[in-house]
């Protein structure tokens, strides 16, 4: 795995925001011949859920190196996977592995070293996996009448047509997204989500294969070390203005239907101890 020198980030960061992007594609996230740690990951071959404990490996995710059990690794990659599906799996394999590594460039800053799972359920940051406000409970004073339960059984047979309706589609993964949330939140395994539509199997099938392979060898980061992002034609679409933080940082590039964004660096007349680029730094051991 490669360490990129200060001047060839600076000289990346300086690029206009459309230079230099790579361009990724389904074959960027097929697993290398024999690797069957990779096809069980992918779904390809069945295989065990590795099991809690065990000695810790070096395992590379985006430009950190972590010492990670089986276990750990493979709770990882998942929240990778489930990242970059749940924000951008109708945009394509570039747009999925680009908000993977601003995760995993989060996960990696010098400020507040981290994993990619406590990144991803970190409050206020990505809201597919935000924590939604609980209704209080009503108890019902009377039993429900036949025909109410009637009623019920009709809007039942009502929602499994619409289930092909990619609205009614995506609310039923945005629930399941948060309940992993809940899941990675308490420490546990995130389950795959189980998508009906073609397109958005296939995306996380990519998705999963992204994960596995998120590392500057075998895919390297397309968003110039990002941090962070946001989607304008979805800000367009609610009304909202371009997010305050957007000023104060580093446009560079943008991928699918999302700009990313990462600090800039530290100007060259700036003191020792200025703090430096939060990104470029590797991570040798994250406790759980």
């Amino acid at each position: 795995m490669r360490n990129l020198l200060p001047a060839v980030m600076l000289a990346t960061v300086l690029l206009p925001a459309s230079a230099g992007a790579q361009v990724i594609d389904a074959s960027d996230a097929a697993c290398r011949p024999g690797d069957s740690g990779c096809a069980r990951f992918v779904g390809d071959v069945k295989g065990s859920m590795p099991k809690r404990g065990g000695a810790k490996q070096p395992v590379i995710i985006g430009t950190s190196v972590y010492m990670l059990t089986p276990w750990q690794a493979e709770r990882e990659r998942r929240c990778l996977a489930l990242a970059g599906w749940a924000e951008a799996r109708g945009e394509g394999a570039d747009a999925m592995a680009a908000v993977m590594w601003v995760v995993a460039n989060r996960a990696a800053s010098a400020d507040e070293p981290s994993l990619p799972c406590r990144v991803i359920v970190a409050a206020g940051q990505f809201e597919p996996f935000a924590v939604q406000p609980v209704e209080p409970k009503t108890r019902e004073k009377h039993a429900k009448s036949a025909k109410q339960r009637a009623i019920q059984r009709e809007k039942a047979a009502e929602q499994a047509k619409l289930a092909a309706d990619p609205r009614v589609e995506a609310r039923r993964i945005l629930a399941e997204i948060r309940r992993q949330a809940g899941v990675i939140r308490a420490g546990g395994m995130p389950s795959w989500p189980k998508p009906r539509l073609a397109a958005d199997q296939e995306a996380l099938h990519m998705a999963r294969g992204l994960a596995w392979n998120l590392n500057d060898d075998d895919l390297p980061d397309p968003t110039a070390r990002a941090s962070l992002f946001y989607s304008p034609p979805t800000q367009a679409a609610l009304r909202r203005q371009k997010p305050d933080w957007a000023e104060a940082r580093l446009h560079t590039t943008s991928i699918g239907g999302h700009a990313f964004y990462r600090y800039p660096p530290p100007p060259a007349d700036a003191p020792a101890n200025t703090p430096a680029d939060p990104i470029a730094t590797l991570v040798a051991e994250i406790s759980e």
